[in-house]
């Protein structure tokens, strides 16, 4: 390609961005083109050496990376996006005020809800075990069950202590000073 081609004087092709200059090369031949081949003539264009031409390479890419003009096209083909139809959003449904409900395709949810309930019974089971009323604790204290009365003893000690740190709370004054 040449720079009548590209209806730009060699002063406008030096004074040009590469990132600029590659969009003008893109534009002008309207075809897309390998990356390694678009710097090549991006350098034949701007008179680069092969030192700085390994100089500018990454940034370029990186440049029509972020510029919003260009698009991979895959296998570091480059063009113009404006070549391209773009992904547009699917048109949204109009509410029809139907509510939408998702057929149930697991036939291995009834099996897992049996479990499910399975699991409940047994914990039902396992509650009734550990559950005394008070009275039977009672009970079992005038039976002579020490361990039972050991344990109704220390129920008591708590509930005191629980009283006796309630009542300091309640007669406890705030003092501003402390503050």
């Amino acid at each position: 390609m040449s720079e009548q081609a590209l209806h730009l004087s060699p002063q406008q092709i030096a004074e040009l961005s590469l990132v600029d200059l590659t969009y003008q090369v893109l534009r002008t031949t309207n075809k897309p083109y390998h990356f390694r081949d678009l710097m090549a003539e991006l350098a034949r264009l701007k008179g680069f050496s092969e030192e700085q031409v390994n100089e500018v390479i990454a940034r370029l890419y990186t440049e029509i990376n972020i510029d919003g003009r260009f698009v991979c096209i895959g296998a570091n083909v480059w063009g113009l996006k404006r070549w391209y139809p773009t992904d547009k959003a699917a048109p949204e449904k109009a509410a029809t005020g139907k509510k939408f409900v998702r057929k149930d395709m697991d036939e291995d949810d009834d099996f897992y809800d049996d479990e499910d309930d399975s699991f409940e019974e047994e914990i039902d089971e396992d509650d009734t075990f550990g559950d005394y009323a008070e009275e039977d604790v009672d009970a079992a204290a005038e039976d002579g069950d020490e361990e039972a009365a050991a344990d109704e003893e220390f129920e008591d000690e708590e509930l005191e202590e629980a009283e006796e740190e309630e009542e300091d709370l309640d007669t406890y004054e705030e003092d501003e000073d402390d503050f």
